[in-house]
């Protein structure tokens, strides 16, 4: 017959197990749930991304003006740089939150260099830069050094051509 102690040794045992099983299926569930909050973000650069090309695209008047700003700021008209400013803020808006989302985990740092690539393309031209030292104080502490000391300091690719439209050291 088993004794009070051999009983409560084989519980505790029973419990122990419990505990192991019940962690591993919690692990699981948080790598499931990391996985499914990673595509979600990934998703939802994707979209902002897309809509804000989609727009910009879809506007030959747009297209010229913003390559027109990028290659000399001051040359654009008071409408004019007030378009070019909306542009720029939506694309740094986007980029904002893509950082923010690479910073915290849920966005892939593959993912994120492609976009790292396309704010140094804008951002390294002639207006790029004079939009970012007029306007890169509206954004968040980190997103603004991480701008300033990172994606603007760096060598641009030789291959860089913001919308394909002429080199950045042109």
């Amino acid at each position: 017959m088993w004794s009070l102690k051999k009983m409560h040794r084989l519980g505790e045992l029973v419990a122990a197990i419990a505990v192991v099983i019940s962690l591993i299926f919690v692990g699981f569930e948080i790598r499931q749930n990391s996985t499914i909050v990673q595509s979600a973000a990934a998703q939802a650069v994707h979209e902002n991304f897309a809509a804000w090309y989609t727009a910009a695209q879809s506007d030959p008047t747009l297209l010229e003006l913003s390559t027109k700003g990028m290659r000399d700021y001051s040359s654009l008209s008071e409408t004019e740089k007030a378009q070019f400013i909306a542009m720029f803020m939506a694309f740094c808006s986007h980029m904002q939150d893509a950082f923010l989302k690479w910073r915290e985990g849920s966005l892939s740092p593959e993912l994120f260099r492609g976009w790292e690539y396309v704010s140094m393309n804008f951002l390294s031209t002639p207006g790029g830069k004079a939009f970012w030292d007029e306007r890169g104080y509206m954004f968040t502490d980190e997103f603004h050094d991480y701008v300033v000391n990172d994606v603007m300091t760096r060598e641009p690719h030789p291959l860089a051509r913001p919308w394909g439209a002429f080199g950045i050291e042109e």
